[in-house]
């Protein structure tokens, strides 16, 4: 994340363990965060979560993936991973954008974003 001293107003935060926003970001503002996403599968399966941008023109595009994670199970032992990454989203003036979550097709996964709008 970049260093600064937002206001409490500034900070956002969401967690989902089901498909839905995870946050919104205000229009005009640029937002900065750590994405977490867990995924585990205890039979055979696969589970592919992701976390995507959502809203006219919001850069990165609407619809891209800025977090993925792919788990597979087995027969007898429990698939499970975890991933973090920083992200970086911009609202245009005209209007609020979202960041997307997609729970995975099977066993249990989840999102959580911390960070800070400018």
């Amino acid at each position: 994340m970049f260093p600064g001293q937002p206001s409490a107003s500034e900070m956002l935060n969401g967690s989902r363990t089901t498909t839905g926003t995870l946050i919104t970001i205000p229009a005009g503002k640029w937002f900065t965060g750590d994405l977490v996403m867990t995924a585990s599968v205890a039979a055979v399966g696969s589970s592919a979560p992701t976390v995507t941008t959502s809203g006219t023109n919001v850069a990165p595009a609407a619809g891209s993936v800025v977090g993925r994670l792919n788990v597979s199970g087995l027969l007898a032992a429990v698939g499970s991973q975890t991933m973090s990454t920083e992200v970086l989203i911009l609202a245009p003036d005209e209007n609020d954008v979202t960041l997307e979550f997609t729970a995975g097709a099977a066993g249990a996964s989840s999102a959580t974003v911390n960070g800070y709008v400018f």
